[in-house]
Formats: structure tokens, sequence, C-alpha cells
């Protein structure tokens, strides 16, 4: 329960942090559209708007991964490991409450990725 309410926490921060920055997405948009004639001043937008973007994408990817987390919790799967079954540790759990890996498993996804 207590992940739970840490995961609702977590995903209400995240759609704040996604509104702020489509917020901030819509304001520069406008603002390139009506008071930009600076070359400079142009490129410096367009780069903001592109970050913005990014950090958008970055955050709805979270997002998802919580939501499943939220699953889990429903159907009383969280925190069990997706790989080898057994309980994900509660240091990794407090840590990243969207954990999906016990430490020792995401330790060996770790070395075949490198």
């Amino acid at each position: 329960m207590v992940y739970q309410t840490s995961l609702h926490i977590r995903k209400q921060e995240i759609q704040k942090m996604i509104a702020e920055k489509k917020d901030q997405l819509m304001e520069a948009s406008t603002e390139l559209s009506v008071f930009s004639h600076n070359p400079d001043d142009v490129v410096l937008d367009l780069y903001e708007r592109e970050k913005n973007s990014g950090i958008i994408e970055l955050l709805e990817i979270e997002l998802e991964k919580v939501n499943e987390a939220l699953q889990k919790c429903a159907a009383g799967e969280y925190g069990k490991c997706e790989s080898c079954g057994g309980a994900i540790e509660d240091e990794r759990l407090q840590s990243r409450v969207d954990s999906v890996l016990c430490h020792k498993c995401a330790q060996n996804k770790k070395k075949m990725l490198h």
C-alpha cells in the first residue's frame, strides 16, 4: 500500500511536469510566430522547443512505467521481478518505485548490454 501511494504521488508529479512543459511549448510557439525577427532568437526558441519536446517524451515514458506499476499493484504482482519471479528488494523499490527487476537480474542485464 505504501508503494501504491508513492506511485500515485509520482504519477501526479509527472502529469504536472508534462502539463507545465506543454504550456511552455505553447508559449514558445506563440512567441516564435508573433515576435521573433532576430535569427538568433529564432534559433534559441527552436532549441528550447526541441528540448521541451524531448523532456515531455521522457516524462511520458516514465508515466507509462508508473501506470504499469499501478496495474501490477492492482493485480497483486507489484514487487515481483519480471526476470526471475523473485521479490524486488525494498531498497530498490524505495529508490525507484517502477522497478521491474531485482538487483541481481538488473546487474545481469547490465552486464549483457556492455
